[in-house]
């Protein structure tokens, strides 16, 4: 009987998205200033991570986005940022789709994800 339970909850397991981080009251629209402080944790600790010497003394706030010099797009950094998204919220971001860019464009991206779901 043991055996069954644990071979089916082993296939349940996988076959069910695990969510890795729970909205509190369900729903971002509900917390949108709290999602937006985890996001801006969980950015800010990638881009410190990928490239301390230009964001280490930087604030990290609602409005960063990770242009280069020239004001175009960083996309290495969009990528890293997209990575880090989809491991803390759970979430598999479509890569053709969405190009992470902002803060902004990561809090639009959480929000649509884990509304749908």
């Amino acid at each position: 009987m043991n055996k069954l339970v644990s071979t089916l909850v082993r296939s349940m397991q996988t076959q069910v998205p695990l969510y890795s981080y729970h909205f509190p009251n369900g729903s971002v629209y509900n917390n949108p200033a709290v999602t937006a402080k985890r996001i801006i944790k969980v950015v800010g600790e990638r881009l410190r991570k990928i490239d301390p010497e230009r964001w280490e003394s930087i604030p990290i706030t609602f409005n960063t986005n990770w242009n280069d010099a020239a004001g175009y797009v960083d996309v290495a950094t969009c990528i890293h940022i997209h990575d880090a998204l989809e491991k803390e919220f759970g979430i598999e971001i479509k890569d053709r789709a969405f190009l992470v860019s902002s803060i902004e464009t990561a809090f639009y991206i959480v929000n649509i994800h884990h509304d749908s779901h």
